[in-house]
């Protein structure tokens, strides 16, 4: 296997999955988690959605990676929710569809493994609509952009002309919109329950590598390769990772007007 990808993946791993483990502690806020019983729910309901994703990735892939890509669009968008119109929506599709235009083979190789043999074309269209969305919406917003955010961009921008996709959404994810999660969480949390949380995101962190593991040993049965079943372990377990969470945080929005 790759060396770059064994690297990302436990960059992934380690610095990005993190950034959902407080879940938990968030939905105890809103009030989602109040009894024991409430906390069995919530975890059976967080795995089952995360389970159905799986269970639909496998069935369609083509309609789940375009479903995905405009979840993760949406969702990279709430870095900048409180700067920009459309819920960030532009910043989101701009950061997102970038390595469509500027390293358009190696995503078409990724999203080949990601769709289990369909074409990849209609994958890579949206991708690039979402670049061109993302490009219109910035320009359209680029009053409310703050100098540092414009340097955020040109820096992406950069990056994603340098770096393999892999490695630029590594970057990204990893570098910027998990800490900015984590942080934005922690300012919520109290003195008192923070070392509480420090010990919730290394359980679910190590529950959760511990599971792809799991996974990923199941998928090597099958006769796959070691890099096709690492991508995938990567990029449809974030998927499933997503939604979820995604909808956790919009839930907390819309009850107590909190941003993440």
């Amino acid at each position: 296997m790759d060396l770059n990808l064994t690297f990302a993946a436990c960059l992934i791993s380690l610095a990005g999955v993190p950034h959902g483990a407080l879940d938990p502690m968030i939905a105890y806020r809103v009030k989602l988690i109040q009894h024991p019983w409430s906390v069995a729910f919530f975890l059976a309901a967080y795995i089952g959605m995360a389970a159905a994703v799986i269970w639909f990735w496998v069935m369609m892939p083509r309609i789940a990676l375009i479903g995905f890509l405009l979840i993760s669009a949406f969702h990279f968008g709430r870095d900048w929710k409180k700067s920009l119109d459309f819920g960030g929506f532009g910043f989101g599709a701009f950061v997102l569809g970038l390595p469509a235009w500027t390293s358009t083979q190696s995503v078409e190789q990724i999203f080949s493994v990601l769709l289990l043999g369909s074409p990849t074309s209609e994958a890579i269209i949206v991708l690039k609509g979402l670049l061109a969305v993302g490009a219109l919406l910035l320009a359209l917003e680029m009053r409310q952009i703050t100098l540092t955010q414009l340097f955020e961009l040109i820096a992406l921008t950069v990056f994603a002309l340098l770096l393999s996709p892999l490695w630029y959404f590594t970057l990204y994810f990893c570098g910027l919109h998990s800490p900015r999660h984590l942080l934005s969480e922690f300012k919520l949390i109290p003195g008192s329950s923070r070392r509480t949380a420090f010990l919730l995101i290394i359980t679910l962190t190590l529950l959760t590598i511990g599971f792809a593991i799991g996974f990923g040993t199941l998928l090597l049965g099958q006769s796959q390769g070691l890099t096709d079943t690492v991508i995938q372990l990567i990029f449809i377990g974030l998927a499933a990772l997503t939604v979820p969470h995604i909808i956790l945080l919009e839930w907390a929005d819309r009850q107590n007007h909190e941003f993440y």
